[in-house]
Order: structure tokens, then sequence, then C-alpha cells
């Protein structure tokens, strides 16, 4: 479990990557104040951008690399109810579902 400490979005991220294609469930507190629960596939946001954008430019892939250095708090999903991309908080994280094994975060 992650909660003997706050963990870091570093850790945080590889667990999530621990489910490769496996469905999994985050909650998270949205900039609003609200709790949110989504049903995630890691590994479909990466799938399903590869087939829309089939060439990318050199500046498409040196801003995106830019944007995750600044920003490693935050993750990029695919929500699988909503059927599109979502960011979430590494920082708002307050739990992960894996395989019905349940972590804490912070």
């Amino acid at each position: 479990m992650l909660n003997a400490r706050p963990a870091k979005p570093a850790q945080i991220r590889a667990l999530i990557e621990t489910a490769g294609s496996r469905f999994i469930s985050v909650e998270f507190v949205k900039k609003t104040g609200e709790l949110r629960r989504m049903l995630v596939n890691p590994a479909r946001l990466g799938a399903h951008l590869r087939r829309d954008i089939a060439i990318k430019s050199e500046s498409h892939v040196r801003g995106a690399e830019t944007r995750k250095a600044n920003n490693p708090h935050l993750l990029n999903v695919w929500d699988e109810l909503a059927g599109a991309p979502r960011t979430i908080n590494l920082d708002t994280l307050t739990q992960i579902k894996i395989d019905g094994v349940q972590y804490r975060v912070n």
C-alpha cells in the first residue's frame, strides 16, 4: 500500500503502469473540490493517440515532452465511461484499484 507516507507522482505512475491494458479505477479530487471516480485503461490513451496522429511533427513531440517535464504531477488517461481523454492530478489522487486491490494514496 502507498499510505505509509504521501506517495510521489513517480511512484503512483509506476503503480498505474503495472496495470498495463487492464482496467483500473481511480478516485481523485477535481480542481473544483469535487470528488471524482473514473474507470480508466492506462494503455488505451496511447493507442488512441497513435491511431489519430499518424505523423507527428518534431515540434509536437518536443511540446509533449516539455509539458510532461513541467507537469510531472499530471497524468493523461482514457476515461472508459466518457470515451474521452482526461487528465488526473496525481497530487490529489486518493485511491487506485487494480485487479481488486485497493491502494490508498496520501
